[in-house]
């Protein structure tokens, strides 16, 4: 079971900073699926693979004061939560150097770009044979020909 850390961890990884709870979320998952992650468990969720631990471990270190969320408005008005690391350093650990470099393949992409690819990641592990078809379905709303190149192109570059 992964403590408050793991959080604040993905979080100074990222710059200090993380834009958003489905950045937070897509972040975690792919570093467990990458085999760097804190043991998180991930489930199907509305916007692909989710870890209800995570988000509580995030409401945990922001009541602990190690971690603040602020809320600030997009331009079509959805609000949006900033993590920011307020804490000291985090004792080392090994895989903070493969965490890193995920981390910043990842912010390349647009939150929908991390979300199409984690659920087609998710939906493929989970057994679905035609994962990116699943996916357009679940996501019509979200699925252009430029997300799914660039989705499919992180893919690609993670697993490298």
């Amino acid at each position: 079971m992964a403590d408050v850390n793991a959080v604040r961890r993905i979080v100074k990884l990222n710059g200090g900073r993380l834009i958003g709870k489905t950045r937070l979320q897509k972040s975690a998952y792919f570093l467990e699926s990458s085999d760097v992650g804190f043991g998180l468990e991930f489930e199907y969720h509305h916007y692909g693979p989710y870890s209800e631990e995570l988000a509580s471990l995030a409401e945990d270190a922001r009541d602990l004061q190690l971690m603040k969320i602020q809320w600030d408005t997009s331009l079509n008005g959805a609000e949006y939560a900033i993590f920011i690391d307020t804490s000291g350093q985090l004792p080392d650990d090994p895989e903070d150097r493969r965490r890193s470099n995920i981390l910043s393949i990842l912010r390349d992409y647009t939150s929908t770009e991390l979300e199409l690819a984690a659920t087609a990641d998710f939906l493929a592990r989970t057994g679905h044979d035609q994962a990116w078809e699943e996916t357009a379905r679940r996501k019509s709303s979200k699925i252009t020909p430029e997300r799914v190149a660039h989705s499919k192109a992180l893919l690609r570059r993670l697993e490298q």
